[in-house]
Formats: structure tokens, sequence, C-alpha cells
């Protein structure tokens, strides 16, 4: 079984922090994309994988983990999305057959079509899954317990503003008339993956579900800079996107250990019981 060593804040070698296929392309273009710079000098260079609180390494290794295992079904019940037909990460599939093909270019292929023209990295939902019944977009946090997130669901009024048009344009019905755009700029991430939801559920025929995957260590605690907790933006995320097709859901990684917890998981159940910030 493989264990991590969680002595360092950021570990050197971001494969070490990965407990299941850690030479995966999508973990080395991530880790040269999305890295500390001069701004934090001590660990300028190395990868955000490699850190203890990186929301990224514990997705690909509780998602990854269930696909090799074949036992991602554990959470597309959760999500009432029936059997699982394909998975991405960060738009990305890490097993290619024809399903999850057709998934990694229709998701690709949506958000270069809306925000793709504009300027800029486009979005990245973290989880996509496609199941016989539905599709799941899931959004998904981490930060340090016990403490207020440095970074939540947030966007600049700016970027919210720009998006919101053309996202009302093709869901006139995705957000309630009286919410405004600084309204929006708190839950943005969600809003915007509450679209990408439902236009996935059009695209393939399916019912579209938007998830929250978050750390209940920190799920109730108040972030100063907004006023709320995480719990308490989520609902308001719930009150401002009234589309009746998309489902909510929201989860915690801790329940997800709870899930796994006799399913033969032993590796990904000690990764997720020794982790630091759960």
């Amino acid at each position: 079984m493989k264990t991590v060593d969680w002595s360092d804040k950021v570990a050197a070698d971001f494969r070490s922090r990965i407990i299941v296929d850690p030479d995966n392309p999508i973990l080395a273009f991530k880790a040269s994309r999305d890295r500390y710079t001069r701004r934090r000098p001590v660990y300028a260079g190395l990868p955000y994988l490699g850190s203890r609180d990186s929301e990224d390494a514990l997705t690909w290794n509780v998602f990854r983990s269930l696909q090799k295992a074949q036992k991602l079904g554990i959470v597309c019940d959760e999500f009432h999305i029936g059997e699982p037909l394909g998975l991405l990460l960060w738009t990305l599939a890490p097993e290619v057959d024809d399903v999850s093909a057709k998934l990694q270019y229709s998701a690709g292929m949506l958000i270069r079509t809306f925000d793709g023209i504009l300027p800029g990295q486009t979005t990245e939902p973290d989880v996509v899954i496609l199941g016989t019944k539905g599709v799941a977009v899931i959004e998904c946090k981490l930060s340090e317990p016990e403490k207020p997130p440095s970074y939540l669901w947030e966007g600049s009024l700016d970027s919210v503003t720009k998006r919101l048009s053309i996202y009302r344009r093709a869901e006139p019905a995705l957000l309630r008339k009286d919410v405004t755009d600084a309204q929006v700029a708190t839950i943005y991430q969600l809003v915007r993956m509450a679209f990408y939801a439902l236009q996935l559920g059009k695209g393939l025929s399916c019912s579209p579900v938007v998830g929250s995957l978050a750390n209940v260590r920190n799920w109730h605690v108040q972030i100063p800079r907004l006023g709320k907790s995480a719990g308490e933006l989520w609902d308001s995320f719930r009150g401002a996107v009234e589309v009746p097709s998309l489902r909510k859901e929201n989860m915690s990684w801790q329940y997800i250990r709870g899930l796994i917890s006799d399913r033969s998981l032993d590796e990904l159940s000690h990764y997720l019981c020794t982790h630091p910030c759960l």
C-alpha cells in the first residue's frame, strides 16, 4: 500500500502526493501550468499538485482510484445518474474509450463556444461524470480545516458581467430575474458549472446535475471578506439558480470516505483517513 509523507507543506515531487497513476500526462501538464511563482519564493517553480491542501491532487486520487477500481458507481449512485459511462477530470479523459472521447470533445467544444470567445484561460470543470441516466458536473474544494478558505467560488465582477450575458442568452432561465451580477460574483464558479451541466445535459440528452464537493471541516467557517460561510453561499446558489430540470447536490470528502469504508478500496480509504486537511 502506498502511503503519503505529509511532512513537507509542498512536496518537490508532486507524484509523492499521488496514490494512483502518478505519471499520467494530465498530471504532468497541470504540474507545469499550475505552479508557485516568485510571489511565494520558498516554493517558486513547484506545482500546486504537491501541496498538502491541493484540491486537484485530492480530486485525482479519489476519482481516478474509483475509476481504476471500476467503482465510480459509488459516486454515481449519490448523484442519481445511473451506471458510469465516462469520466473527465479538468475536461480531460484519464481513460480514452469511445464514450469518454465523445464526452471530452463535447465538453471542450461547449467551453470553447461560450468561454472560449473571450481572452484568458477558459473554465475547467473539476469533474464531469456521464452516467446512463444523467451527467454530473462537480466543483471540488478543499482548503485547510477550521480556517476560512483563501478562495472559494467567487469571480471578479468584470468577468461575471462579461460571461453572464453570454450564459443568459443560451439559458434564459438560468438565474432568477432579481439576482444581480454582484450577487453572482460570490458564487460565480457554481453558476458557471450549473450552466455547463445544463448545456451538457441538452447535448447528451440526459438529466443534468451540478455538484459541490467540499471539506466539511470548513463548511461552516465564516469567510470575513464575503461575510458568509461556504454553507451559506451554497444556499445562496441554490436560491439563485432555479432551473427545474437541474438538480443541485452537495457532498463532502468525508462523506465519500464513509461510502468507501467497506468497498475494498484500502489504499484510497487510508489516504482519506490520513489526509491532514480532512
